[in-house]
C-alpha cells in the first residue's frame, strides 16, 4: 500500500527513474470493498501508507458516504504514513479517524529522510500535527511483528519523533506526553467501539492496565524510552510482575522469541487499552 503521487527519492534497484510504487487494488475494487462494508454496517479498517493509496481510499469512502450518508462509523485509515495535509482534512470531513505510525520515525526515519521519500517528505510522515490542528482524534500503533509490541517506545516516538541518529523528524508532529497516552488507551479504545469497557479507569470498566516506575506526563519526554513496566493488570487480575533481580536476564532475551511472547502478552495491554502510572519518581 506503499503506492505515491510521486516518485520515490531513491528509486529501488531496477525500477525506473519515475517508480513510485504500484496500487495493490483497482479504483472498481476499493470502492466496492468499501460500498458493501457500508452496506452491511461494517467497520472499514484500511492498511494505507502511499498517498496514491490514500486518495484511492478516501474517494472510496466519499462514494459510499454520499450512497449511504453520513454515520457513526469509525472508519480507519491503518498507518496512513505520507498523508498529505489536504488529506488530513478529508479525513476529518469524512469521518476517518487515522491510526498512525509514528515509531518509524525511531526505527527507520533516517531511512525515510534519506532514501526513501527524501528531505521533504520524510519529516511529515505520521502527520500528527496536522489532526492536531483540526481537533481530531487519532492512534499509535507498533504493528508487530514489523516491530516489537513496546508501548513505551511507541509513546516516545508519538512524542518526540527522534530518529537513531538523534535527529528530530518533523517538530510540528510531536505532541505531549498526554496526548501521546490518549492515543494508546481511550482514543484507541473509542476507535474500536471499545470506549465503554475499555481506555481509561472508570467503574464499571476493565480492569486492564500497567504500573509504570516513572509518571510519563512529568518525566523529562526524552527520557520516556527508559520507563519500565512494574506490573500488567488484565482484568484485575496481576498477569505480569518485573523482577527487578532477574533484570539483567530479562534485559538480554529481548530478542528471544519467549521475551517476545512476554512482551506481546503484557505491553500489547497498555497499547491497546490504558496506561497507568507509579506516580513515584
Amino acid at each position: 500500500t506503499a503506492w505515491l503521487t510521486t516518485p520515490y527519492y531513491k528509486v529501488p534497484a531496477g525500477q525506473k527513474a519515475d517508480y513510485h510504487g504500484y496500487s495493490a487494488f483497482s479504483d472498481e475494487q476499493v470502492n466496492g470493498f468499501v460500498d458493501t462494508a457500508f452496506k452491511n454496517k461494517w467497520q472499514v479498517l484500511a492498511h494505507v501508507n502511499g498517498d496514491a493509496a490514500i486518495d484511492q481510499f478516501i474517494h472510496a469512502v466519499a462514494l459510499a458516504e454520499k450512497k449511504y450518508g453520513m454515520a457513526d462509523r469509525r472508519t480507519v485509515a491503518i498507518h496512513a504514513q505520507t498523508t498529505r495535509e489536504d488529506q488530513v482534512q478529508s479525513f476529518k470531513e469524512l469521518g476517518i479517524i487515522p491510526s498512525f505510525y509514528p515509531m518509524h520515525t525511531f526505527y527507520w526515519g533516517d531511512w525515510h529522510r534519506d532514501s526513501v521519500l527524501g528531505p521533504d517528505r520524510a519529516p511529515n510522515i505520521s502527520p500528527t500535527g496536522w489532526a492536531m490542528e483540526r481537533g481530531m482524534i487519532f492512534t499509535s500503533h507498533h504493528d508487530a511483528p514489523v516491530a516489537m509490541p513496546d508501548a513505551i517506545r511507541v509513546l516516545s516516538s508519538t512524542v518526540n519523533r527522534t530518529t537513531r541518529t538523534n535527529q528530530v523528524l518533523g517538530p510540528n508532529h510531536r505532541v505531549t506526553p498526554l496526548v501521546g497516552l490518549k492515543t494508546q488507551a481511550i482514543w484507541a479504545a473509542y476507535q474500536i467501539f471499545e470506549e465503554k469497557t475499555k481506555g481509561s479507569l472508570e467503574v464499571g470498566k476493565l480492569a486492564d492496565l500497567v504500573i509504570l516506575d516513572h509518571n510519563p506526563t512529568t518525566i523529562d519526554p526524552l527520557k520516556i524510552d527508559t520507563i519500565k513496566v512494574l506490573e500488567t493488570i488484565k482484568e484485575g487480575k496481576t498477569v505480569y510482575k518485573r523482577d527487578e533481580t532477574a533484570s539483567p536476564k530479562v534485559a538480554s532475551c529481548a530478542t528471544s522469541s519467549a521475551c517476545y511472547k512476554l512482551a506481546s502478552h503484557t505491553l500489547m495491554q497498555a497499547n491497546i487499552l490504558d496506561i497507568h502510572t507509579h506516580m513515584g519518581e
